[in-house]
Parts: C-alpha cells; sequence; structure tokens
C-alpha cells in the first residue's frame, strides 16, 4: 500500500466544499480544540483540509504536513498535519502518540468523521457531512485528522511522515485481518478441546475457558504467528496475520535463549507474556503476548501460536477473581492465607488483589504473589517505601512495582528511583505508569528492559536505596545517629539540631557524615571548646588524611590552623568552612 503525501497547493477546491469542511471540522471540535481559532485560522484550516481531501486513491492515506504562515510579529511556529484516511479504529490515538514519540507537542487536534463521494481516480466530488448511521450508497466514510503541533526541522519533519506512514500502514493491516485473527483464536481453542495436553484436565479447560474470554471484545489482536514444532525448535510457518503479516516490520515475539525449551518442557498449555517490541497502534506500549501450545493426539506438543495484542480497558477493570487463569491462581493464595473473608484483613487482602496490575497478575507465581499481598497488606496499616521486583521469565525486562507514601510522592522522586533502577539493574528504563491510590500510598510501575537473563534480583539492597530516595536525608541523619549514640540521644539531638543543617551543607555532606559532625559538636560546652577529627575518605590516597576542626561560635582563622598542622609535618592542600548545624 503507498502513501499519498504532497502539499496542499496541489489541487483547488471550491469555496462551497470549504464551507462543508469548516462545518465538520468546527462543529464536531471537543472543548478546547477551535476556542482560540481566529478569523484566519477558521479561513484557512478548512482550506488546508479541503485541498488535502482533494483527491485520494482507494484503501490509500493522504498525509500533508505544511508550516503554517507566520508574520514577524509572531513568535510561536505551528505546523499543520492533515490525515485523510478511512475510517477505522485506532487512528487517532496511534497518530497522537508517534507525533509524542518524535518528542513534538500537539496544539491542537481536530477530527470530524464524514462521508464523502470521490470518482474512480479518488478526486472528491461531494461532502455530504457528518458521518453517522449507515452510510450513504455510492459513498465513503473517511477519517480527517487535523493536527497542529510545534515546529520541527526538515529532518525531524521527515522522520515523522516516515513513522505516520508506517502507523497508518501497521493500523490498516491490523484491523483489515482482525476477523482472520479472531477465527484462528477461535480455532485454536477447538484445537486445545480436541486434542487437550497431558496435563490435568483443570489446565486445559481453563486455558480454554481463557482464550473464550479474550476473543469476547477483552483483547485487542495486532498479530498472530503460528511456528511449527520439529525436535523441540521452531519452525515458522509462512504468512502470518495483522502485525505478523510476512513483508511487515513484524514485532518482536521470539523466545531469547532456552526459553522455548523451558515453555515446551512446562505443564503448561498457555502463558501470558510481553513482546519486546514497542506497538505502533492504539497504546504506545509493548504488547502482550498470548502464547499457545496445540498438540496431537499423542499427546505431542506439536506447534506454537502467538497472539500479540492489548488487553481492553473492560479487561483491565474486571476482577481477577473472574479472569480464568487468575481466578485459581488468586482463589489459591486467598484459601492459603487462610484470613476470614469478612473481617478487616481479608476484605483488605480481597483490595490488594483486585487493585494489583494485570499484567503481573498474569506472569507472577502464585507463591510470589502471595509474598506481595502479605507486604502490601502491611503497606495498608504502615504506609512506607518498598518495592516488589520481577524478571520476566524470558528475559528482557525486570517489571518493578514501587509504593511511596503519597505524601512522599513528587516527581522528582519517581524520576530518582527510576534512574536509580535503570542504574542498578543494568538496563534501560522503558515506562512506568502512576497511580495514586486512596489508602494513602502512590504506586509506580516501572519496566525497564535488561539484556538476557539478570539473575536472582537482590531486592533487600533496592528496598535500602529506595529508602534513601524518598524518606530524603533527614531520615538517613536519625538512622545513622542511632547507629552511633542509639535511639533515646539520637531522638534528643534530632529534635534539637536535626533542621539546623544549611543547604550548602547538605550537598557536601552525607548523612553518616553529618552524624559525626552532630556529635561532635554536641560534646563542646562554650565557645573556648576544641574537638578535632582525623578521618579518610574511601576514594582517598595511602598518604592523605583528613582533619576537622570543631568549635561554637567564630570559625577558626586558616592563618591560625596551619601553622600548628604544618609544624606537625602536614602539608595542608585544601580547606573548607562549613556551619553545621545551628543550636
Amino acid at each position: 500500500m503507498a502513501t499519498t503525501m504532497r502539499t496542499a497547493t496541489d489541487d483547488q477546491i471550491g469555496s462551497s466544499l470549504e464551507h462543508h469542511f469548516a462545518a465538520a471540522l468546527f462543529d464536531t471540535a471537543l472543548p478546547g480544540e477551535a476556542d482560540d481559532v481566529d478569523a484566519a485560522g477558521a479561513s484557512r484550516i478548512p482550506r488546508f483540509v479541503a485541498a488535502a481531501a482533494a483527491r485520494r486513491p482507494a484503501a490509500t492515506p493522504v498525509i500533508v504536513l505544511e508550516a503554517i504562515p507566520t508574520d514577524a510579529t509572531q513568535v510561536r511556529r505551528r505546523l499543520s498535519l492533515a490525515i485523510v484516511n478511512d475510517n477505522m479504529p485506532f487512528l487517532v490515538d496511534s497518530v497522537s502518540l508517534a507525533i509524542t514519540a518524535a518528542g513534538l507537542r500537539i496544539e491542537r487536534l481536530l477530527h470530524p468523521i464524514v462521508d464523502v463521494c470521490r470518482d474512480a481516480d479518488g478526486a472528491l466530488i461531494a461532502l455530504l457531512g457528518v458521518g453517522s448511521g449507515e452510510i450513504p450508497v455510492g459513498a465513503t466514510r473517511e477519517s480527517i485528522i487535523y493536527i497542529e503541533l510545534e515546529r520541527a526541522g526538515a529532518r525531524s519533519r521527515a522522520d515523522l511522515l516516515a513513522a505516520l506512514d508506517t502507523v497508518l500502514i501497521d493500523v490498516r493491516t491490523a484491523v483489515a485481518d482482525w476477523p482472520a485473527m479472531l477465527a484462528t483464536l477461535h480455532a485454536t481453542t477447538r484445537l486445545l478441546g480436541d486434542n487437550p495436553p497431558p496435563i490435568a484436565p483443570h489446565a486445559a479447560a481453563e486455558a480454554m475457558a481463557f482464550l473464550e474470554w479474550l476473543a469476547a471484545d477483552r483483547f485487542t489482536l495486532l498479530g498472530v504467528a503460528t511456528a511449527r514444532l520439529n525436535d523441540d525448535a521452531e519452525d515458522p510457518a509462512p504468512g502470518g496475520l495483522g502485525l505478523c503479516r510476512t513483508g511487515l516490520r513484524a514485532p518482536d515475539t521470539s523466545f531469547p535463549g532456552s526459553a522455548l525449551q523451558r515453555f515446551l518442557a512446562s505443564p503448561d498449555p498457555l502463558l501470558v507474556t510481553k513482546s519486546a517490541t514497542t506497538s505502533t497502534v492504539h497504546r504506545r506500549v509493548n504488547p502482550d503476548m498470548i502464547v499457545v501450545k496445540t498438540f496431537a493426539r499423542d499427546g505431542r506438543a506439536v506447534a506454537v501460536i502467538r497472539f500479540l495484542g492489548l488487553f481492553t480497558s473492560e479487561a483491565l477493570a474486571t476482577s481477577p477473581r473472574a479472569v480464568p487463569l487468575l481466578r485459581r491462581k488468586v482463589a489459591g493464595v486467598i484459601d492459603t492465607l487462610g484470613f476470614d473473608p469478612k473481617g478487616h484483613t481479608g476484605k483488605a487482602l480481597a483490595h490488594v488483589i483486585d487493585a494489583f496490575p494485570r499484567d503481573e497478575l498474569f506472569e507472577t507465581s502464585p507463591e510470589r504473589l502471595q509474598t506481595m499481598a502479605l507486604g502490601l497488606l502491611s503497606l495498608l496499616d504502615r504506609p512506607r517505601p518498598k518495592l516488589f521486583a520481577r524478571a520476566a521469565a524470558f528475559g528482557r525486562f525486570v517489571s518493578v512495582l514501587v509504593y511511596v507514601p503519597r505524601d512522599d510522592y513528587t516527581s522528582g522522586v519517581r524520576a530518582r528511583v527510576g534512574a536509580m533502577l535503570a542504574e542498578t539493574l543494568g538496563g534501560t528504563l522503558t515506562r512506568f505508569e502512576v497511580e495514586l491510590r486512596a489508602e494513602g500510598l502512590a504506586r509506580v510501575h516501572y519496566v525497564v528492559a535488561v539484556l538476557g537473563d539478570i539473575g536472582i534480583i537482590d531486592e533487600a539492597a533496592l528496598d535500602a536505596r529506595l529508602d534513601a530516595l524518598v524518606r530524603g536525608w533527614d531520615d538517613a541523619l536519625e538512622r545513622a545517629l542511632v547507629d552511633l549514640t542509639g535511639a533515646p540521644r539520637a531522638a534528643r539531638l534530632m529534635l534539637a539540631h536535626g533542621d539546623g543543617f544549611s543547604t550548602s551543607y547538605r550537598a557536601q555532606y552525607g548523612a553518616e557524615e553529618a552524624a559525626a559532625d552532630l556529635v561532635a559538636l554536641s560534646a563542646l560546652v562554650d565557645e573556648r571548646s576544641r574537638a578535632v577529627r582525623l578521618y579518610r575518605r574511601a576514594d582517598d590516597l595511602p598518604n592523605q588524611l583528613r582533619l576537622k576542626i570543631y568549635r561554637l561560635g567564630q570559625i577558626i582563622a586558616l592563618s591560625d590552623a596551619v601553622p600548628v598542622l604544618e609544624n606537625f609535618g602536614l602539608r595542608v592542600i585544601e580547606a573548607r568552612r562549613s556551619s553545621p548545624p545551628r543550636r
């Protein structure tokens, strides 16, 4: 399929047609999208869109991107984008996400759906009005997307046009192949019923129920790939459906390393995981991947079928206790913990599980879910920073759920925690999702892309770093004081001097150093008292020492201190003055 890209001035459109486009664009505009359109814009926008729509070959989108004319008094410069296409799902969100991914800001978006008549060459004959109900005989229902976005250079504009072309091809392919993909999903369900795997009957029945549940508009199918099994190795079948069609920029649906053998050796006929490729359709995330084994009559696994897509909002909002696969896992955890379902803890457990991210529920083992559920129950009673990290079953990703008290959550905390996770795990932060929860906690779900299998994750070490990032310098100081002096004296020192450290001092010294300084200063009784401390930092040279001199009141003049040190055979390299803390 070729996409038509051209300038809007190639064709001339009559004023009557422009008037109809103006009505379609502005009468259907969402609040705020057309409120600030001046007289010049009210004339320019429909003329630009009408020219873009003047000719469109069948089944071919038109993309027009031009700079909006400005005069010398206008500081903000914008681009106009018009996309004319057959009406189909996912167009606006997919286009908008492609623009955002390119680092460009959308400043206006108009999206009427119109019925038009075109001749055999695609030339526009008439605009019949906003499309609704049945499509008139001889007409085509088309999507008109008009977007104003911030100005970009020539290279960025070319890259954006190429990205939009890919997005529109992907959307058209996924939508066109949806009936065939749904039919494959139903056929796979029947295959499991006709030739069940040699495992417990309830596992096969639950897998079939899950596939039927997905087929009931709970999974947006984007691609299907089938591979036959020969000696436990995959032999991909030609073709593919949707985004997995041969010839497209196919998403990565492969199993890295020995993951395929682990899946084939497992008793489960089905698993839910993620693709390593970001979706271009509907939501710019790593698509969900439903991987199903099919079997011969003798119980041998003969094929692996991958269904690539996105769980719908209805699926994500459904209680996990009503979702096949999840309901057995959840029921097992609830039964094992044994809390009274009518009691406080039992109700809190049900709430914790219902609020759990769905993709995490699918991929987390029952044992791990039980551990996390108990941890989350503790957070409800005593909110504090806490994280749960899980490496994906087949590598590539680490999923981390981070909980912090809502009063401590800021965008700065979110960014610092994300950077810490990427650094510690040796990966790249690919996405995060924030939810401010009613029970006084903020939850951030981080996904970190990693290379290969990272092994066992030291969750305790990550927790300690999270705690230091969220609780901050003051809490770290109190903990350091407790280690040095014990809890009673630490509490007295924090009450008397904890808020006395200046911003510049906090920037120079860590909490452990501050605790040592505070203990030394607290031993001084008047301005004639002195205290000293010799120490080294971890990165100091073997012949390098540091000396701190403590006194109350005025600082010690360097001309008094340096000669004394030199008399001891020391060479003073650097001197710093600081004032920790105010008494």
